[in-house]
């Protein structure tokens, strides 16, 4: 059994993961970054605001999580505005403020234009959490120069080093007298294991803020999605797919480079409307995939291939959240009416986007794909 999945996000490793385990040969292409790429390093299972409690995860579910990096216990986690919130997981690096309630936490104070530890700290502290909790937050300087670098990703790529480690090591024991934990900006690695590494050496709890899109969180995922890959066995193409056509009892993928992968079974997991795998065809006013495909896009179970007005696709009619929901339309993981081709991911029509069904649904569909 041959299946190729095509991308290279949450959904997209875990089907190519799944599949392996099920004894398949796999074959992931992806060319780009996509929205696990761009991810804070929060977990949800539904959008934050929206959240209900936890959810169970299978052991497959769990086991991934780790290998990718991340934990799936809720946890309390913070974005570097000084927004707490609830989460269902959360990668390593990112500071959990629940075991912390009632206590002192210090805010790193160094010189950068997108972190300001006084304005942050004072934000944390008049959450409805922290006042409830009665945890503090305080600005502490430490002796440190980060202003020459222009990103969060460039500055946390500087702690991959063990010696530039070591010199943040050095200043936070310094700098961090009558305190309970340090929160910093995600600057911790862009592969997994620094915040470890320095929490271990300064002897306190010690995490991030969530990132920006592009930051630290999405580098160590890609990292860590890489050698999970390549520890099961699973051949990564750096390339555009460009379609999938039927072939003899099989399946093609056509690569914009010119060359065809012969699949038994393909898995699309490209994300949606946001993550450039869906996009709207500005000339018959309608939607499209990214690739061709024979699969079929809908919205609030209603296609929308083909376009019933002059207007084309009435946005007003479905809700402000339309262009989160446009996808791929699917019976259980495959797709309507192709039993070889199987759908995960936020190119799923009308499903939440978020990391954690992202994972549970390249699993199902995986596994689907690797019978």
């Amino acid at each position: 059994m041959k299946v190729v999945v095509v991308g290279g996000g949450v959904a997209g490793t875990a089907a190519a993961w799944a599949a392996r385990r099920a004894g398949a040969e796999v074959v992931v292409v992806h060319d780009r970054a996509g929205a696990s790429a761009l991810a804070s390093g929060a977990a949800d299972w539904d959008p934050w605001e929206a959240a209900t409690g936890k959810h169970a995860l299978d052991a497959d579910a769990a086991l991934l999580a780790a290998a990718l990096g991340y934990l799936t216990d809720p946890c309390v986690v913070c974005t570097a505005s000084g927004v707490v919130r609830a989460a269902h997981g959360r990668d390593r690096a990112v500071l959990d403020l629940g075991p912390l309630a009632g206590r002192r936490v210090a805010v790193a104070d160094i010189t950068r234009d997108d972190w300001d530890a006084e304005l942050i700290a004072r934000a944390l502290g008049a959450s409805a959490w922290a006042r409830t909790t009665e945890t503090r937050f305080v600005p502490r300087a430490i002796g440190f120069s980060a202003a020459e670098y222009g990103s969060s990703w460039d500055l946390a790529a500087r702690f991959d080093d063990p010696g530039e480690r070591e010199a943040l090591t050095t200043e936070l024991t310094k700098a961090q007298g009558e305190v309970d934990a340090w929160l910093l900006g995600p600057w911790l690695g862009t592969a997994p294991g620094v915040a470890e590494a320095l929490a271990d050496r300064v002897g306190l709890p010690l995490g991030e803020a969530l990132s920006l899109p592009g930051g630290a969180a999405g580098a160590r995922f890609e990292s860590a999605r890489d050698t999970a890959l390549a520890q099961a066995g699973v051949e990564a193409r750096n390339e555009k797919a460009s379609g999938v056509l039927h072939g003899d009892r099989q399946l093609e993928v056509k690569l914009e480079g010119g060359d065809r992968l012969v699949a038994d079974r393909v898995v699309l997991a490209l994300g949606g409307l946001l993550a450039g795998g869906v996009r709207l065809d500005e000339a018959r006013a309608g939607f499209e995939l990214s690739l061709d495909a024979p699969v079929m896009l809908q919205v609030d179970g209603q296609s929308i291939d083909a376009v019933s007005t002059l207007h084309g696709v009435d946005l007003a009619a479905h809700g402000g959240s339309f262009l989160e929901r446009v996808g791929i339309a699917t019976e259980g993981a495959a797709a309507c009416g192709e039993p070889l081709v199987f759908v995960a991911g936020d190119v799923m029509a009308d499903r939440p986007r978020t990391w954690l069904r992202a994972l549970v649904s390249g699993l199902a569909a995986g596994r689907a794909a690797g019978r």
